[in-house]
């Protein structure tokens, strides 16, 4: 499996949060990047990063 990671960035003040994240490649790394972000309102902005550089970056509509 690849490692990867997500970059947590919170609605209200708090400072990012790095988040493991095993996925056997980047299509499926990028599918649990989008389902974290739905799977709570703690987070406003969710970034896929492998070996430390971002892949993608998932934003939270605003509506």
């Amino acid at each position: 499996m690849s490692r990867f990671s997500l970059r947590l960035h919170y609605r209200a003040g708090r400072a990012p949060t790095d988040e493991p994240l095993d996925a056997i490649d980047e299509v499926e790394a990028r599918e649990l990047a989008r389902m974290r972000l739905l799977l709570t309102r703690d987070y406003d902005r969710i970034e896929l990063r492998r070996d430390g550089a971002a892949l993608d970056d998932y934003r939270r509509d605003s509506v």
